[in-house]
Formats: structure tokens, C-alpha cells, sequence
């Protein structure tokens, strides 16, 4: 009896989830280092919005809100000058992260530690990125086991996002909340939703909408996954009633953390976005252009989704070979899972088994739900885009960051579809990837930073042992079986004694 109370407290200590493997703990070290050693390459404040960004979390310290048309209030006697409040339309909720740190830091008199602070509290938030996206991929498509690692490490070695983890952008913030937003719609279309469930939703989505007006698009695949859902049990409600009320807090919830903030740029501004399209068109040479134009020019698609392209030159197909080649694979793996299931007889289950789970209807359904959400939000996204080009904005493309884990799924899925393949796929494609990643830093730059080269230096060897560790995370990935710790039971796609050729991503 004393050896088993002994015994007791071991069998309760916290446990990595299956989804943390060495390849996303690799990935995730890999973007926080890559980040640090372009925050320390780029000039401080050396874009158009950073100071903008950086005065909304000063101002924010001292209570209050910007203003656009009173232009930088907290300039910095460094980097660019901004000749009205840019990001003055946008909630304040990544601004709140940043001003308890970087507020103090200016009234001290340390505007450049300050600036840098900031850009390290972005550089944890796009590691927390990565993080989110193994997650969400977990949820998104449970049974398989590799798709996360892969996840991860197409989602760290997206320069786009680099860049936005090595600056003062609420980008940073606002992608890993649309990250997290994409597991818990998967999660509520693949397993039942509880009250636990519905509180992670209605925190996700309050927090989005309290960080971009952009994030409306994930609160719609919110709400209609809850809406799907396989099953909703709140308490005593009735499952209908239960169904509604689910589909409904998430939203009640934005519009009480968020809400006042549009009414605000409705009462400044005349619109709920706060834009001030107007003086873009008068004094930023910006011109109007039909949705037609805008849908069917090529430029639009290129711009908007060169997320791996680092700064390399646009003519440069590198980054397009990096994000295609995996999605081209995927179609292939998904004909060829396609043929396996038409040709492998059904598996039957006899009827005396104990352990046999009741059919909850098509395998295929879940999956099918998941990526019907997953090509829908991608959609409304390019129309939202397509949309905000014709009153004289530009295809920008971090805008795509929005939906960076649908595209980093996809890829995923491709890198990791053959189980014999994947190791050698993602070495090749981190490989591959290094070449615009290696434009995003200066080994040898000079800064107003001091020993700015030395932290790039050290930052540098450490995301190369991090990509070290995506490869060889890469193999023992491959080396998992679907029954590796993944609820098939719970999911509907793979149980226990399924032939391999029965998921949708089979184990060749």
C-alpha cells in the first residue's frame, strides 16, 4: 500500500501532448531565433507603421487612445517619420501586451531599449505561433500524427511572419489568434462541445476582434462550426437550445470586449473600420479600381500570398517552389488515398465484440466539414482582400498571414502524406528554405543597436541547430503510427484496427 502511494503522485505529472514533438519544439525555437536576428538586422523603427504601432502602445501607457489625424504623439529621435497615425483604427488589445514593458522603458528616457523590447515581446508571440499551429492541426485532423510537425515547420520558416515577429506589428498577435481560432472550429466540428470548449471559442474570438476588424472572418468559421458541431451538451439545455446558445457566446462575448471600439471609429471616422480611405487616394497616389480588375489581375494572387519569399527579388520563383511543390504533393497523396479506399474491402467488426465504437455516420464527414471551413474562410479572406484593393489599398502581403494555417495544413499534408517519404521531404524543403530565410539578416550589420552583428551571430547558430532539429524530428516522425496517441474513436476517422489505406492521409 506504501509503495503504491509512492507511486500516486508520478502517475499525475504533466505530460508533453502528443502533438509536441521534437519537430515543433524545434520549430517553434527556430522562428523565436530567426526573428531575434532579423530584429536586429532591420533598422529600428525603419518602417512606415512600426513608429505608428510603437506610439499607439506609448500612448496606450499613459491612457489614452490615437488619434490619425495628430500624427506620431512619441517620436523616437530615430527611424522613420509617419505624417499621420496609421493603425490608429485598430483595437487595442496587442498594444495592451506591449505597454506595461515598453511604456516605463520611454519615460525612463530609453526610447531604443524600448523599441527593442517590444520587438523581443513580438519575437515570443511568433514562437507561440508555431505552437499554435501543431495545435490546431492536432484538432483539425486528429489522426494524423505527423501533420503537426509539418505544420509547424512550413509555419516557422514563413518569412512573412518572421518579419512581423522581429517588429512592433499587431499582426503578430492577430495571426496567432487566428491560429487558435482554426483548432477550436475544428475542435467543435470534431468532438463534442462542452462548456470548456465554448469558453476557449468565446475567448479567442473576443480577444481576435479586440486585435484586427479582419478577424470577423475566423468568428464566421467559429460560429458555424459550433452551429455543426457533432454534439453540444451545455448542463440541462436541450441540444438545440444548447446548439444556439453555443453558436451565440463567442460572438456576445466580441461584441462586449470589442465592441465599443467600433462604435468609436464609427463616431471619428464614419465607418465601423476606422479607415480613412479618402486621404490614401489624395495623398498616398493610391487609385480606385473595379472588383472585376482586381479579381482577375494576377498581381493581386502574387502579392498578397508570397509569404516564403524573405526579400528576395519577386521575379524569384524560389519561395513559389517552396509552397507549391508541397501542395501539389498533397493532391497527389489525396488521389492516391482516394484509389486505396475504393479498392480496400470495408472492415467489419464482429458483433460480440466489447469493444466495437457505434458508427456516428461517414468517416469522411468530419474531415470533409473541417476542410469545407478551411477553403471557405480562405475565400471570404481573398473577397475581403479583392474588396479593400478597389477603394485604393495595395495587395499586401502579410494580409495573408489571415490564413497562413489553411496554407501551412495543406503543405503540411503534402510533406508528410507518404510515411516512407516525409523525413527526406521536409529535409528538402528546409533546405530549400534556408535561401530566402538567409536574405532576411546581415551577419555583419551595422546598427545604432549595440553589438547588433553579435546577437544576429548568436541568433543565427541557433536557429541552425533548430532547423537541425526539424530534420532529425522529421524522421522520428515518420517512424509514428496513427495509433501513436491520436482519439480515433473520438474523431470518426481512424479506430483501432483499420487497415492504413482507410484515412484520408494514409500511412504508405
Amino acid at each position: 500500500m506504501s509503495q503504491h502511494r509512492r507511486r500516486a503522485p508520478s502517475s499525475r505529472r504533466w505530460r508533453s501532448p502528443a502533438w509536441a514533438s521534437l519537430t515543433v519544439w524545434s520549430a517553434a525555437l527556430f522562428m523565436v531565433a530567426a526573428s531575434v536576428a532579423r530584429l536586429f538586422t532591420y533598422p529600428p523603427l525603419g518602417s512606415k507603421d512600426e513608429p505608428a504601432h510603437f506610439d499607439y502602445a506609448v500612448l496606450l501607457w499613459h491612457g489614452r487612445l490615437p488619434v490619425f489625424e495628430d500624427g506620431i504623439t512619441y517620436a523616437a529621435p530615430f527611424g522613420v517619420e509617419a505624417p499621420v497615425q496609421w493603425v490608429s483604427q485598430h483595437p487595442p488589445l496587442y498594444y495592451a501586451i506591449l505597454a506595461p514593458i515598453v511604456g516605463p522603458l520611454w519615460d525612463a528616457h530609453h526610447p531604443l531599449l524600448a523599441v527593442m523590447a517590444g520587438r523581443g515581446i513580438s519575437a515570443l508571440l511568433a514562437g507561440a505561433v508555431v505552437l499554435a499551429a501543431a495545435w490546431a492541426a492536432s484538432r483539425c485532423f486528429p489522426g494524423r500524427v505527423r501533420l503537426p510537425g509539418a505544420v509547424a515547420v512550413t509555419t516557422a520558416f514563413a518569412g512573412m511572419l518572421i518579419q512581423q515577429g522581429s517588429s512592433i506589428y499587431n499582426d503578430v498577435l492577430f495571426v496567432l489568434l487566428c491560429t487558435l481560432a482554426c483548432g477550436v472550429a475544428g475542435a467543435a466540428i470534431r468532438s463534442e462541445v462542452g462548456p470548456r470548449l465554448l469558453v476557449g471559442a468565446s475567448v479567442v474570438a473576443a480577444a481576435g476582434m479586440a486585435t484586427r476588424l479582419t478577424f470577423v472572418v475566423w468568428m464566421v468559421a467559429i460560429i458555424v462550426s459550433l452551429l455543426v458541431a457533432r454534439s453540444v451538451r451545455l448542463g440541462r439545455l436541450r441540444p438545440l437550445w444548447a446548439r444556439l446558445v453555443a453558436a451565440a457566446t463567442p460572438g456576445v462575448a466580441a461584441v462586449v470586449c470589442a465592441g465599443w471600439f467600433y462604435v468609436h471609429n464609427k463616431i471619428d471616422t464614419g465607418n465601423f473600420s476606422g479607415r480613412h480611405a479618402e486621404w490614401g487616394l489624395e495623398h498616398a497616389d493610391r487609385v480606385e479600381r473595379s472588383f472585376s480588375a482586381v479579381t482577375f489581375d494576377p498581381s493581386f494572387y502574387t502579392s498578397l500570398f508570397s509569404v516564403y519569399r524573405g526579400i528576395l527579388r519577386p521575379s524569384d520563383p524560389t519561395h513559389w517552389v517552396l509552397m507549391l511543390t508541397p501542395v501539389a504533393l498533397a493532391v497527389v497523396w489525396g488521389v492516391v488515398s482516394l484509389l486505396q479506399r475504393r479498392r480496400a474491402p470495408l472492415p467489419t467488426v464482429p458483433s460480440t465484440s466489447t469493444s466495437a465504437v457505434p458508427s456516428s455516420g461517414s468517416p469522411w464527414l468530419p474531415a470533409a466539414l473541417v476542410v469545407a471551413m478551411l477553403v471557405a474562410v480562405t475565400l471570404l479572406l481573398v473577397v475581403v482582400e479583392i474588396q479593400y484593393v478597389t477603394g485604393g489599398g495595395a495587395p499586401i502581403t502579410r494580409y495573408a498571414l489571415t490564413v497562413l494555417e489553411p496554407i501551412t495544413l495543406l503543405m503540411g499534408a503534402g510533406l508528410t502524406g507518404s510515411r516512407r517519404l516525409s523525413g527526406v521531404l521536409v529535409t528538402l524543403w528546409v533546405a530549400l528554405a534556408f535561401v530566402p530565410y538567409r536574405t532576411l539578416f546581415d551577419l555583419q550589420v551595422r546598427s545604432i543597436v549595440p553589438d547588433a552583428a553579435q546577437w544576429v551571430h548568436v541568433a543565427f547558430w541557433v536557429s541552425v541547430v533548430a532547423a537541425a532539429g526539424c530534420v532529425v524530428g522529421g524522421f522520428l516522425d515518420a517512424r509514428r503510427r496513427p495509433d501513436a496517441g491520436a482519439p480515433f474513436a473520438a474523431t470518426g476517422d481512424e479506430r483501432p484496427g483499420q487497415p492504413a489505406s482507410a484515412s484520408a492521409i494514409s500511412d504508405r
